[in-house]
């Protein structure tokens, strides 16, 4: 039976990986809550599959509110964090999205 979710596993895994690998290695800050937003995606589909592998039901509602709460705390989440940013640039008050900008160093 378990081995029937091996795909999902090594899904949220791939999922996992790409937005740490997308963390680090992107300047631009849209595209760092982008990677974010799939590293959230792939943990939200860990934690789907571990409540579902306990076979208990209260623990799969547990799971599913738990991945509820979270997706609508990070939508919250994303949406002031793009507005400021978004806010920023269009005041002029950034040249460009990038990381090291808003750090204060120089390029």
């Amino acid at each position: 039976m378990i081995l029937g979710y091996v795909p999902i596993l090594i899904a949220a895994a791939v999922l996992i990986g790409l937005g740490i690998w997308g963390l680090v290695f992107n300047k631009n800050i849209v595209k760092m809550l982008l990677s974010l937003e799939v590293s959230f995606n792939g943990v939200t589909l860990l934690i789907l599959y571990l409540a579902t592998t306990s076979g208990l039901i209260s623990v799969v509602k547990l799971g599913a509110y738990l991945v509820f709460l979270g997706i609508g705390l990070a939508i919250g989440e994303i949406a002031i964090i793009v507005s400021v940013i978004l806010y920023m640039f269009k005041e002029r008050m950034l040249e460009e999205l990038s990381q090291d900008e808003i750090r204060g160093e120089e390029s």
